[in-house]
């Protein structure tokens, strides 16, 4: 293809005669003068198919280009801007109505002086429909992920949001439409041309095929050669775009294709990684991790060397700070590893080295051995597919009665059947994917975070379930969280994973990197025009890592000791020996039997004092909120009011609307109705730009860190767009700006330079964090935002609000299904169930006698 792509381009150059000279009879043999005969009028073929191919491919070029840029453009538009989506969709709807090539032959044989002009509007003009569609179904899905929503309740621009927040992420969706449009143009120009429109010079290889088909017999080449030479190039353009989307599974250090599928039997049947030493694989063991280690691709260590096993009938937990890799463990065995990354050493699941199938292997293992819920349960479910799809996808062979039966045990009736995934709120959503992977009863089951965004009861009962499960199917459990109570009552063992060389370790609450986030929210209200003076000037934080001495006596280094079955300290385990499964990077605690499951309670008397307010000044007024979905009441007259400075905590039942609600303060929900003030004064509900708000407005944090972030930016670029464009930071203090920010919410300055792709759930909540203070807002509405985050760091992300409230004057909305932190640092609690206030009053009081269910149940 490139082959005869060059041939049109320099091809007028290196014609060995000009293209209307008769060189011999017509239609005569090859020979002589004449490779590839003569044509109809005794001209030279080969002259001829050199010359005519520039143009044809010019054209097909620009046609291709401008369907693609102005189709992805208008897809874009329609999936942030619905109602100029639908007037697209329309207008689209009318032009479908005339098909392409008839309407296209009529407009340039009613206007034939247009030339290439016309060609090229009137392709524009049929393109563009179809093209388009294309791209706002691709964009739809980014258009409502985290980053965007935070874009759009920063007040960005429509043009920010098509060409800086969608475009870039729809590359690939870009790259193979460019293509498709190529070929779709050079058929469109070869039939324009070959049915006599005059729109191309003659020399085009369209009217060589037109010309001379009448002398297929004399010298068929004059008719094969341009024909082949218009299909190499479609044909080749589409095998180029289908390689660069088809992505191949990477290359990762340590695996070998020992494995090979014999096509009559099945493809995991064996013993593929011939291993039956005992020293590496037990008697029932489900699965061996011996040694794993993970190193991304720019060499950064994503998880330090790992061995741990799982046993049949038994739950493994894996507990650690966010960033020390667990969610990056969990994954491989899968035989996912993040895009470039490698890895070294052994997983071996139900006897087969994940990292040694092959691509079919791969898939048949995933979908029969094993079963992985992740972080974001959300992005694993179809918006579009209906709850009772969903389950039926997963268990194709499960009836009816079963599904229903997996729905309620995890806490949903039968309606929820009916409902769209993307209908559902995000605790409720986690629970279908438990539910899908329960239906399938895998060999292993794979759990990131299954607790969390769930409230008190439902958490407990959902811990039970898995830990049931385990021992009723004889599935060995892998699971992660943070909530270390009901972790350790339902794990047979616990292993702590260490974060990689050079990762922090978090300090205690109202440490002096709290301190700086002070500083440097001052020094953006300010407009970073000089240094703030006062307690914390001249503090200059130091960031404490692991290797550090101070660090060898915390929790999480090195050198702590393990912990016996009876809960008594212990030896330090022993590094690995004689090929042994040992752990490496991380602490492993059998736990014997299993407790009980138990919340502890925090004592209310020991909860600090409300943060002193700047002043009494209503910072938000919110009066009969109300939002309707698919012709349902989500919210129903929500109404409150919180001071400068006060921490407001909105709790429920997962499905309450507490998200909803969020949305709505954000100016994201589409439906909203109510009234809405800001420091006195009204602002818009709904999808209207707050961007006179500017600095001091409203920001949001929401609850799914991994669509928290534009994958396609650095962390750097991230945080330096609110600063710039809100905060009036000058363009030499960014830097500086974006490391106090980092410290502030208990990062490394290192991970300025990374992607998301290479940061942790816990980091990237934290960076989402981080752009919302950048902006310096008045009211913070935080969803859910210490779910995917570890003990220490949850409380400093707290005491870092708390500080902010205070000195500031921030007023801080708190989502959240953990009622100790709701206790510890929010001044007022409102309790919502089925879209209403049920219950409202400070923490400490609603709590300690709830009048409602709804609230007792949050109590677990």
């Amino acid at each position: 293809m490139a082959l005869v792509v060059l041939v049109a381009v320099v091809g007028p150059l290196v014609a060995p005669h000009p293209a209307e000279r008769a060189v011999g009879m017509p239609f005569a043999s090859p020979g002589g003068g004449a490779v590839l005969g003569t044509d109809r009028l005794g001209r030279d073929v080969l002259s001829h198919l050199l010359t005519g191919g520039a143009q044809l491919l010019l054209v097909s070029a620009v046609i291709a280009v401008a369907v693609t840029v102005l189709s992805a453009v208008l897809g874009a538009v329609a999936a942030v801007r619905p109602r100029a989506g639908s007037v697209i969709e329309l207008g689209g709807d009318l032009v479908i109505l005339l098909p392409a090539v008839l309407g296209i032959l009529l407009v340039l044989t009613a206007w034939p002086q247009g030339g290439v002009f016309a060609l090229i509007m009137v392709s524009l003009l049929f393109g563009v429909p179809y093209c388009a569609r294309i791209f706002a179904a691709a964009a739809s899905g980014i258009a409502t992920s985290g980053y965007v929503e935070a874009a759009i309740a920063s007040g960005e621009s429509l043009s920010h949001l098509v060409f800086r927040e969608i475009l870039p992420n729809l590359r690939s969706v870009f790259t193979t439409q460019l293509g498709l449009r190529f070929v779709v143009a050079v058929y469109l120009v070869s039939t324009v041309s070959f049915l006599g429109v005059s729109v191309l010079d003659e020399h085009n290889w369209a009217n060589m095929v037109r010309d001379n088909a009448s002398g297929l017999l004399l010298n068929p080449w004059a008719v094969l050669v341009p024909s082949a030479a218009i299909a190499i190039v479609a044909v080749g353009v589409n095998l180029v775009v289908t390689g660069g989307a088809v992505k191949s599974r990477p290359t990762v250090g340590g695996a070998t294709d020992s494995h090979v599928a014999h096509p009559d039997t099945d493809p995991l049947a064996g013993d593929p990684i011939g291993i039956g030493d005992p020293d590496v694989v037990d008697a029932g063991d489900a699965a061996v991790v011996d040694g794993l280690t993970v190193v991304a691709e720019s060499g950064a260590v994503l998880l330090a060397p790992l061995s741990f096993r799982l046993k049949a009938g038994t739950v493994t937990a894996l507990t650690g700070p966010s960033g020390a890799g667990k969610s990056t463990a969990m994954r491989a065995l899968l035989g996912h590893l993040p895009a470039g990354a490698r890895q070294e050493g052994a997983v071996l699941v139900a006897g087969h080295e994940v990292f040694a199938l092959d691509s079919s292997a791969l898939r048949t293992f995933r979908r029969t051995r094993i079963a992985y819920v992740g972080q974001d349960p959300g992005s694993e479910l179809n918006p579009l597919l209906r709850v009772r799809a969903l389950l039926a996808e997963a268990a194709p062979t499960a009836s009816d009665a079963d599904r229903r039966a997996a729905l309620e045990l995890v806490g949903l009736d039968a309606t929820h059947l009916r409902r769209r995934s993307g209908r559902l709120s995000g605790g409720q959503q986690r629970r279908v994917a438990l539910a899908r992977a329960f239906l399938r009863r895998p060999e292993v089951l794979v759990l990131d975070e299954p607790l969390a965004g769930l409230h008190g009861a439902l958490r407990t009962d959902i811990a039970r379930l898995i830990a049931d499960l385990a021992l009723r199917e004889s599935t060995a459990v892998l699971l992660s969280g943070h909530d270390t109570t009901t972790i350790h009552a339902i794990a047979d063992t616990v292993v702590e994973i260490h974060p990689p060389g050079g990762m922090p370790v978090i300090d205690e609450a109202g440490s002096p990197e709290s301190e700086t986030a002070l500083e440097c929210v001052d020094k953006i209200a300010d407009g970073g025009a000089e240094e703030q003076t006062g307690a914390t000037e001249g503090a200059r934080p130091e960031t404490r890592t692991a290797s550090s001495p101070s660090c060898a006596d915390r929790p999480g280094s090195g050198a702590e000791l393990a912990v016996n079955g009876n809960g008594q300290p212990g030896t330090a385990p022993t590094p690995r020996a004689n090929g042994a499964v040992g752990p490496d990077s991380a602490t492993v605690r059998g736990n014997g039997a299993r407790g009980a499951l138990r919340r502890e309670r925090e004592d209310a008397a020991g909860r600090p004092e409300a943060a002193p307010h700047r002043g009494s000044a209503t910072a938000l007024r919110v009066n009969g909120i109300s939002a309707v979905a698919d012709g349902h009441s989500i919210l129903a007259d929500i109404d409150f009011t919180v001071r400068a400075g006060e921490a407001l905590a909105v709790v429920g039942p997962s499905g309450a609307g507490k998200t909803t609600l969020a949305r709505v303060i954000a100016g994201l929900h589409t439906t909203g109705s109510g009234s809405l003030d800001l420091r006195g004064a009204r602002i818009p509900i709904g999808r209207k730009r707050r961007i006179k708000a500017g600095i001091n407005g409203i920001q949001l944090v929401t609850q799914n860190p991994l669509a928290a972030l534009n994958p396609r930016r650095t962390v750097e670029q991230t945080l330096a767009r609110p600063l710039r464009r809100i905060a009036r930071v000058p363009k030499n203090q960014v830097r500086a700006h974006i490391e106090s920010l980092l410290i502030a919410v208990e990062l490394p300055t290192e991970l300025a330079t990374r992607h998301p792709r290479e940061l942790s759930g816990g980091q990237r909540q934290r960076v989402a964090l981080a752009r919302a203070l950048a902006a310096d807002p008045a009211v913070l509405i935080c969803d859910e935002i210490t779910t995917a985050l570890d003990t220490d760091t949850a409380a400093a992300i707290m005491t870092l609000l708390d500080h902010l409230r205070a000195d500031r004057g921030t007023t801080v909305l708190l989502i959240s299904h953990d009622m100790a932190l709701v206790t510890r640092h929010c001044t007022e609690l409102l309790v919502l169930d089925h879209g209403r206030v049920v219950e409202s009053g400070t923490p400490a009081t609603v709590l300690a006698s709830p009048a409602h269910q709804a609230t007792a149940d949050l109590m677990g």
